[in-house]
């Protein structure tokens, strides 16, 4: 009986692994997305959560929402998708594709250049809308964001925040912002009954203006409990930092912020404001990187504590920092060396922090002084450590001159515009993260060229820290139970986490049975 129900519940992966997408999607290898006996064995059945924002949710940190997956070996696509016969795309780097249980959702440009966001069944990858947005300014790589209480998509891009329906990809509303938004995503609230907000940044770095912090109302008009239209403007607080690429954390009722630095290479800030406001608030608190360096990514939320990480201009592999800062009051926990990045801190939850960062590299490119490289960091209470760097772990320092040089080998993994994601599977946390490619002269801003699932229990050194690899797949991933969503100049893809990899002739077998041409008894000797 146990061996029909694994059966039977493979079935629903079968017609998605060997049936061709009916609008462009191609179908992967060998593995196809079906799934062993075995895999249903000590397995805890939760409901999968959408992977909603950047991050997974407001908190921005990087954590599954779902808490358990059923395994860490990556198979090969279930389906590939470009668009359909008549609409080919290609997707942002860096950006994230966001899903709910049905259709996931991602940006990109169609073949004359028009900036689209477009909607793809989960199941088979046929595309399902795409609908006109403005340009995007900068190479942007905003990612959108779902809102889940009004059937929304909520998008930045240009000078325009916009909301676009779920299911038939028509505009619900729109605000022009007046300034340009660059690679800060929407920050969706969904607990604040009535009156919920979107909360974005402008984009104002070099530009000699501070950067402003937007509230927007996304829900429907009450004259007495939400006394504004969906798409108004509800505030706007100006920051004491200029802007680029920071997003906004929320959670219970507050919101977080980071900015870059002051134009003249100072420090950032990390500020905290009331999302209830009906007007503009003043900071709850303003926090100082305590490291004369700013910080152009999102911050993180978790256990009553947030995180940021910096980019520093110059300096070597550690010449930034991640900083932790008590939610309550922004009082500073610790500040720990770290690699320089655009992304947010990833929370095990377990008491390490995983930050990605550096900047690839190629005879062709400049050498920034950092490489690409995931860093664990370990949380001592009033300080921290950094447990090891992949790049530092890893380089084969061939000269022993003591610093990288031009072909010397190491682990790539991560990068300066790359957020990793961490799920566990039976306990323990495992990460998802891709190998950034380094930049062309035609192409400044690359996909991930490979996405990795990683045992964080092991030193990269120690073997099986890469638990599996997939090519042509990586760039910030979103995980939907144990589906990966993932896009890469191939296109977007759909692959499953297994706990085993599946035979060619275990695949025929199963498709014999659901296609009835071998009864299911014929299984048995698999079990």
């Amino acid at each position: 009986m146990k061996l029909q129900i694994a059966i039977l519940s493979s079935m629903c992966w079968v017609g998605a692994a060997h049936a061709q997408s009916a609008s462009g999607g191609s179908i992967g290898g060998s593995t196809g997305g079906l799934i062993s006996s075995d895999q249903f064995q000590n397995q805890i059945a939760v409901e999968s959560a959408w992977w909603s924002q950047l991050g997974g949710s407001s908190l921005r940190n990087g954590n599954s929402p779902t808490n358990q997956t059923s395994g860490s070996i990556l198979l090969d696509p279930d389906w590939i998708s470009d668009g359909d016969g008549d609409l080919q795309l290609s997707f942002t780097p860096h950006a994230s594709a966001v899903c709910d249980d049905e259709r996931v959702y991602v940006l990109g440009l169609d073949q004359e250049f028009t900036h689209r966001l477009s909607s793809f069944d989960l199941n088979d990858g046929s595309m399902v809308w795409s609908s006109e947005i403005p340009f995007k300014l900068l190479d942007s790589w905003s990612s959108p964001s779902i809102d889940p209480h009004n059937n929304t998509i909520v998008v930045a891009a240009g000078f325009t925040l916009l909301a676009i329906d779920c299911l038939s990809g028509e505009q619900v509303w729109s605000i022009d912002l007046g300034m340009p938004l660059v690679n800060a995503s929407p920050c969706v609230t969904d607990d604040l009954d009535c009156s919920d907000r979107v909360f974005l940044t402008d984009y104002s770095f070099s530009s000699g203006s501070l950067g402003m912090l937007y509230c927007v109302n996304v829900d429907p008009f009450d004259a007495v409990l939400n006394p504004y239209q969906p798409g108004e403007l509800v505030w706007a607080a100006g920051l004491p930092g200029e802007c680029s690429g920071n997003t906004p954390a929320y959670h219970d009722g507050v919101v977080y912020v980071s900015t870059a630095d002051n134009g003249s290479g100072g420090a950032g800030h990390v500020l905290a404001f009331d999302a209830r406001a009906l007007m503009t608030p003043e900071p709850l608190w303003d926090t100082q990187n305590p490291q004369p360096i700013g910080f152009f990514s999102g911050v993180s939320v978790a256990d009553g504590a947030v995180y940021a990480s910096s980019y520093n201009f110059s300096g070597g592999q550690r010449s930034a920092n991640t900083i932790k800062l008590r939610a309550s009051d922004g009082q500073v926990q610790w500040s720990a060396p770290t690699v320089r990045t655009d992304a947010a801190p990833v929370i095990l939850g377990d008491g390490r922090i995983v930050v990605s960062g550096g900047v690839p590299t190629s005879p062709s490119t400049f050498f920034s002084g950092s490489l690409p490289a995931i860093e664990l960091i370990e949380d001592l209470g009033d300080s921290a450590v950094v447990l090891w760097d992949s790049f530092e772990a890893t380089h084969e320092d061939l000269n022993t001159n003591g610093q990288w040089d031009q072909g010397e080998p190491y682990l790539s993994l991560g990068g300066w515009g790359h957020q990793p994601l961490v799920y566990r599977d039976r306990g323990s946390p495992k990460l998802l993260v891709g190998s950034m490619l380094p930049p062309t002269f035609n192409d400044p801003l690359t996909h991930a060229g490979s996405l990795h699932t990683i045992d964080l229990s092991k030193h990269p050194t120690e073997s099986g820290f890469v638990i599996s690899t997939q090519k042509d797949a990586g760039t910030t991933p979103a995980l939907f139970g144990n589906r990966v969503l993932t896009t890469s100049s191939s296109g977007i893809a759909s692959l499953h986490l297994s706990r085993a990899p599946i035979t060619g002739s275990l695949i025929q077998q199963i498709r014999d049975v659901v296609d009835g041409h071998a009864p299911i008894e014929s299984l048995r000797g698999n079990r």
